[in-house]
């Protein structure tokens, strides 16, 4: 080869080092002759120029890949071409590369000019990218068996049970010797909850809070590693003793608090990947949430049993006309869900007192006097707590009679205008009962004496039905600042309750809450979930007057909640009586329907999904102000959603009618304007139950 054939083809090959100078430059003729290499071409296959040009392209392509040559060469002679290859150093080992190459003139002739660069990196870096999604993938299929005991867990046990269920599947999948949750008590970390490490003794675990790996954890503030914990400063005595030796930490953080630390321990020297820190991360934030989840749970615990009791008592009274069948056994209930020895019903008639029906005790050796009976006919006009070292009143002696030494005693109206008392006591002083036994105390006994009535009075079970969710619907209608109008009916002459429920109640500063909500299902089973429902969005709407808040906080509880499978559509006003301004917010329900005082009718636009179908959701608010002209009306999909004989809906249009042709400002005749509208539309027919609540601010 001449200087001036070599001169040319530099020529040629620079140009393309101009754009590409680190990578290799080859040129070569149709046949595969290289005829030229650039310096990179050097270092890359480990040979001098001089020994480059006069080889073979395919000399330089490992031997799986030759057989292709001929066809890659043609196609880039063609249309040029670019693919990826193996090439071969001077030592024989391979080295992946990418090619691009093209024809070009060089005096005349036709050339192969290929730009070639070594994708060694990019392989590795891919290969550590599938290694990495492979530990990913396989860490995320762990995690799912942990998030499922986690979940499972909130709906059925307590915290104490939960964060040992929660650890030991955590230990499981990070294949631990132990797992553990420190927490900073009185300036020291306890032991909160563990796993692992079954036969040993932990009650010592007990550190300042400057010691410990627990401090170095909460001190760094993230996910801390030691591989070898007896070479840390932070290494305590038990490391030692239970011969800890690689730890990974994690901080617990409630709201910026730091709740404790998560830690995992291994006895042997171990190497955490990224996947496995990814998971615990992961996992950490699912404890809190599971946490936070259990605490909410056990704070609604006690009300949900009594709201179950209820719910039950419920069932029985209403399943029958025979009350000597049923009523015993709705006693017996309320015994068990308050722990009480002896529970009775007792009517008082012309200076007599009938022990009615009792659990616990024989109702017909239960005597009287009739000095006692009149003294319990005049003297008990409110609830009464008694124990050892209450006065001596009527209802103390009642329970002295019944040999009860605590108890509550509760006054009822019976049939026919008889009144009568209800008596919840133990034989013994150790039951300690609170504000929610007395509210299921006072609830449980007009739910039973509406059943005595309506047995009394009625012969339908359509009434004795009504008058039940009529005890489960009370409101209080003397609220400062608003004037309330519902009604609730049912749709089946059935005695089974039915999931539209109402609420109106007082808040601090002012404030007035309204609740509509229908819950999915009917029976016992809608029952619990609308008890559930008004508790939770009571209880939050009290610490955070935020409708949406309060839907995402109690979306939170029933998803976790993992026995409760149902969901409830919520509408939620909260309405400062002071300003009249209001915060809306509609969780999968039928929208307000506002009467302006000048006769306008208006809708909130704005919705947001059921609660308690899934977690994580998002929930939004509006805002309106009102005036004492302005009425509200709330309602369930009964009202819109029943149908004439012909199948007609009655619908939004017909529903705004009847509002809109209400007496103005009567707020009281409102829903029973609108319940006689939709019964004519159906013929006296309803497909579901419903309930309304119309309200203005005075």
């Amino acid at each position: 080869m001449t200087d001036v054939n070599q001169q040319q083809y530099a020529s040629v090959a620079g140009r393309a080092l101009a754009s590409h100078a680190r990578d290799i430059v080859l040129l070569m003729r149709l046949d595969g002759e290289l005829v030229y290499a650039n310096t990179a071409a050097e270092r890359a296959y480990g040979l001098a120029a001089e020994e480059l040009v006069g080889m073979n392209i395919r000399e330089l392509r490992a031997s799986g890949t030759r057989p292709i040559v001929r066809e890659q060469m043609d196609q880039a002679a063609d249309e040029g071409a670019l693919f990826e290859t193996v090439h071969l150093h001077s030592d024989g080992s391979e080295f992946p590369v990418e090619v691009s190459s093209r024809s070009v003139e060089v005096d005349g002739g036709s050339f192969l000019l290929s730009v070639v660069r070594d994708i060694t990196a990019r392989r590795e870096r891919e290969i550590r990218g599938a290694e990495l999604l492979g530990d990913l993938e396989s860490a995320n299929r762990q995690l799912e068996g942990l998030l499922k005991i986690v979940s499972s867990a909130v709906g059925r046990v307590e915290i104490e049970q939960l964060l040992r269920e929660v650890l030991g599947a955590l230990r499981e999948v990070m294949d631990a010797d132990g797992t553990f949750i420190f927490a900073l008590d009185d300036n020291v970390w306890r032991l909160r909850s563990q796993s692992g490490f079954l036969e040993k003794e932990f009650s010592e675990f007990v550190m300042s809070a400057d010691e410990g790996f627990a401090s170095d954890v909460a001190a760094a503030g993230e996910i801390l590693w030691v591989q070898d914990v007896g070479a840390e400063s932070s290494t305590v005595p038990a490391h030692e003793t239970y011969q800890v030796k690689s730890m990974l930490g994690m901080p617990l953080y409630l709201e910026g608090e730091l709740l404790g630390v998560l830690e995992c321990a291994w006895c042997t020297e171990r190497l955490v990947s990224e996947a496995e820190r990814v998971m615990l991360q992961v996992g950490a934030d699912r404890i809190i949430a599971a946490v936070v989840a259990a605490q909410r749970f056990e704070s609604t615990l006690r009300s949900q049993q009594l709201e179950l009791a209820l719910s039950e008592t419920s069932t029985l009274v209403s399943s029958s006309h025979d009350l000597d069948a049923t009523m015993p056994r709705a006693l017996a209930v309320a015994a068990d869900v308050l722990g009480c020895d002896v529970v009775a019903l007792g009517q008082l008639s012309d200076s007599a007192f009938e022990m009615a029906w009792a659990t616990g005790t024989d109702p017909r050796r239960v005597h009287i006097d009739a000095g006692l009976a009149g003294a319990l006919g005049s003297g008990i006009e409110a609830v009464e707590v008694v124990h050892g070292s209450a006065p001596k009143t009527a209802a103390a002696s009642l329970l002295e009679t019944l040999g009860l030494d605590e108890g509550l005693v509760v006054p009822v109206s019976l049939a026919g205008g008889v009144s009568g008392v209800a008596v919840f006591g133990r034989h013994s002083e150790r039951w300690g009962c609170g504000e929610a036994e007395i509210a299921f105390a006072k609830r449980f006994s007009a739910m039973v004496s509406a059943a005595v009535r309506n047995a009394h009075d009625y012969e339908s079970e359509h009434r004795i039905a009504e008058a039940l969710q009529e005890a489960l619907l009370m409101i209080d209608e003397d609220i400062p600042g608003v004037e309330v109008g519902h009604l609730y009916r049912s749709a089946t002459l059935a005695t089974r309750v039915g999931g539209d429920f109402y609420d109106v109640f007082e808040m601090p500063d002012g404030k007035v809450g309204i609740l509509v909500g229908d819950v999915s299902g009917k029976g016992l089973d809608a029952a619990v979930l609308t008890s559930f429902v008004k508790d939770t969005l009571r209880a939050f709407v009290h610490s955070d007057p935020s409708p949406a808040a309060v839907m995402r906080r109690a979306n939170e509880v029933l998803t976790a909640a993992a026995r409760l499978p149902d969901f409830a559509s919520v509408v939620l006003l909260v309405a400062d009586t002071s300003n009249g301004e209001v915060a809306y917010c509609s969780a999968g329900h039928p929208p307000a329907i506002i009467r302006r005082g000048d006769g306008r009718i208006e809708k909130p636009s704005v919705g947001s999904p059921v609660i308690g179908a899934l977690p994580e959701m998002e929930f939004t608010e509006e805002y309106f102000t009102l005036t004492p002209d302005d009425v509200v009306v709330l309602y369930t999909d009964g009202v819109t959603e029943a149908r004439a004989q012909d199948g007609a809906f009655f619908g939004d249009e017909r529903l705004i009618e009847s509002i809109a042709a209400g007496v103005q400002g009567d707020v009281a005749q409102v829903p029973h304007d609108i319940n006689r509208s939709v019964m004519h539309f159906t013929g006296g027919r309803l497909s579901d139950d419903m309930a309304i609540v119309a309200f203005r601010l005075v």
